[in-house]
């Protein structure tokens, strides 16, 4: 089989083993094709409908999937491995208390609406499904990926396990039974969710479509991500083959549908710069003027000789909602020679496109452009003209493109106005309005944050201006402006946010800079971020530098929490060389009930590692009575087959 039809054909561990081997970009990208709308629906549903954040999300795990590829290499299902990693980095991405508080009240409200109001049963089951996904044992969850995300028949199921066809079908029904046992134990069951429905629920709304341009955006970047920060022999191998360089420089060609939209439009013209101040009143509409001449169309784009012309050519490219780079970036050439002052005209024909689609985007890419002359205008449009079902979309192009052109004036306007997006458009529009603040005065920024009370807005914005961090001279500069932050917790809040993203680059030059950090008392909150973020990259290397410096355990149970959801056997054989203890007992029997679902008999091992006699005990009843209720033949085996003591046997006999 040649390469060329490898990516096509292949099947994902043959794909994995050609990236790792050859360095083969077709072969990541085929694996990131057939992975991201499942990965992307997951990031969704963790970030609570948040589409710019999944989008973080995604392009972090493939990232580093495509960074720790040559260990990942056994994996017969890696879409269980891409799945269980998207929750592990939505975690990091968001304030977990935050999550963790308002999950279960405002994920209906903050996800897409339609998909929500279209069925009740799905309501119910979203929000908690991914939580009670992780639960499952690998070999359940694999199962699972791939028949309903991956949507797989029987048999490419079983040929992807190594089992026959009636056996993937049973252990596809027996892992939906356990999951179903998870989300009622969750709160999700209701009449709706019945184990007849979930199969239905999990097709039809668990791994939608991703946005088209994603995957090629994601493959470029988490290419060049994992080529910047090469590990062991593969980084030798980047190093060798110029393979570094031919990865940046296809992200770099693949990165115009990441770009936000108001910048692909002022490369393209230079109509109407004039801001409104947030506190002037919008001016009143001029006199109808004689419309000036079409700007020369791009080269590759056919004549107009009308607006009506620019849209329909506009609509054919987007018809279907064809997001790929080459149609998008047609459909704004087009737009973009509609001047200002016709936008009414253009949008008033555009009510007209029979494609919904292709309207919606329309609608959205010429309002946001308006909105970089005209904001108040543009939005008040949206508000009152669009049709409802359209609307927020609209909003979100019209707010992004006003955030990244003036972010001073839409702050001022929404002080004034009150205004507040819709949570996830709030959160984007932060990170965006704070990005564009710090790239031009980041002591004003700095000022503008400390002004901003919420803290999940406070978050958001430091989202963007971690974004804004590229080289060590911005590190060092923003690391001073964080010394003049007169709010404490504001303080350490950015410092955390440096360290995490120093961390992701340069590890132990973090680390050597957490060691010194002044005033003292914040090296505890710093050595946390730290530890967390180094964790994700070299977890061995990481534990053991966070250990020295913080002996205990909490430091221990910090570091398995983390570790354990990614590798637990590496996690187990670093844990197991911690002599046994009170420093150690509460780690390992955070261990053993973190894998109690992947390997019961293990983790009834473990727990009997812990010392204190009341807390070992503890621990082995709940381990044994989840196992025994979830799968009573292998508990009792088990059980009959142990030596432990007599008892301990009388009182699980007394349970069961």
């Amino acid at each position: 089989m040649n390469a060329a039809s490898l990516s096509t054909e292949a099947d994902d561990p043959a794909l994995l083993r050609d990236y790792v081997d050859r360095g083969s970009e077709r072969s990541f990208a085929e694996l990131v094709r057939r992975h991201l709308p499942h990965v992307y629906a997951g990031a969704l549903r963790r970030v609570n409908g948040d589409r710019a954040l999944a989008s973080d999300v995604a392009q972090t795990v493939f990232a580093d999937f495509a960074r720790k590829a040559p260990g990942l290499t056994h994996l017969a299902v890696p879409g269980g491995w891409l799945h269980r990693h998207a929750g592990f980095v939505a975690g990091k991405l968001i304030d977990r208390e935050r999550r963790h508080r308002r999950r279960e009240q405002e994920a209906v409200q903050m996800n897409t609406p339609t998909e929500y109001e279209a069925d009740p049963a799905w309501a119910a089951t979203a929000p908690r499904l991914d939580a009670a996904l992780d639960a499952l044992p690998r070999a359940d969850r694999d199962a699972i990926v791939l028949r309903f995300f991956e949507h797989r028949d029987f048999h490419a199921v079983g040929a992807a396990l190594g089992i026959s066809d009636d056996t993937a079908q049973k252990r596809v029904s027996r892992a939906l039974e356990k999951l179903r046992a998870h989300l009622t134990r969750r709160g999700a069951a209701t009449a709706a969710v019945t184990a007849a429905a979930l199969p239905g629920l999990l097709l039809n709304f668990a791994a939608p479509h991703a946005p088209a341009a994603l995957a090629t955006v994601v493959s470029g970047r988490a290419l060049a991500l994992a080529a910047a920060q090469p590990a062991g022999w593969l980084g030798a191998f980047h190093r060798a083959s110029g393979w570094r360089k031919t990865a940046l420089g296809f992200a770099a060609a693949t990165a115009v549908a990441a770009v936000p939209l108001t910048l692909q439009h002022r490369r393209l013209t230079e109509t109407g710069r004039a801001m409104a101040s947030a506190t002037a009143k919008p001016a009143a509409p001029a006199a109808p003027a004689p419309a000036p001449p079409l700007p020369e169309a791009k080269p590759g784009i056919a004549q107009a000789s009308s607006i009506p012309d620019l849209i329909d050519q506009a609509a054919a490219l987007l018809k279907g909602g064809r997001q790929d780079v080459s149609a998008i970036s047609g459909a704004l050439a087009l737009l973009t020679r509609i001047p200002p002052d016709q936008m009414r005209d253009a949008l008033t024909r555009t009510a007209g496109i029979a494609d919904e689609s292709a309207r919606g985007m329309i609608y959205k890419y010429l309002l946001s452009y308006w909105a970089e002359s005209q904001p108040f205008e543009a939005l008040q449009f949206a508000r009152t003209e669009i049709p409802e079902n359209q609307r927020a979309m609209v909003c979100e192009g019209v707010l992004t493109a006003w955030a990244a052109r003036d972010p001073g004036s839409l702050l001022g306007w929404q002080e004034k106005t009150r205004a507040v997006a819709p949570p996830p458009i709030q959160d984007s529009l932060m990170a965006t309005v704070f990005k564009t603040l710090v790239s031009r005065d980041p002591a004003d920024a700095f000022r503008r944050l400390e002004q901003t009370p919420a803290a999940n807005s406070r978050a958001q914005a430091l989202r963007g201006i971690m974004e804004t961090i590229q080289t060590d001279a911005d590190r060092v500069r923003m690391l001073e402006l964080t010394k003049n932050c007169q709010d404490s917790d504001l303080r350490l809040q950015a410092r955390r946010a440096v360290v995490e993203h120093w961390a992701q680059r340069d590890p132990a030059a973090a680390a050597e800079w957490v060691d010194a950090a002044q005033p003292a008392w914040e090296r505890t909150r710093l050595m946390d971020s730290l530890g967390y973020a180094w964790l994700q990259s070299d977890p061995a290397a990481a534990a053991d530098w966070w250990l020295r410096r913080a002996p205990g355990p909490d430091t221990l149970v910090k570091i398995i929490n983390v570790w354990a959801q990614e590798d637990p056997n590496a996690a187990g054989t670093w844990l197991s060389r911690q002599p046994p203890g009170p420093q150690s007992d509460t780690a390992r029997m955070t261990f053993a009930r973190q894998v109690a679902d992947l390997d019961p008999a293990s983790a009834l091992r473990w727990a009997e590692t812990v010392t204190d006699p009341t807390q070992r005990e503890g621990t082995i009843d709940h381990i044994w009575e989840t196992w025994h209720a979830r799968d009573t033949a292998e508990a009792n085996t088990f059980l009959n087959t142990s030596n432990w003591p007599a008892d301990r046997l009388a009182r699980m006999a007394s349970s069961k």
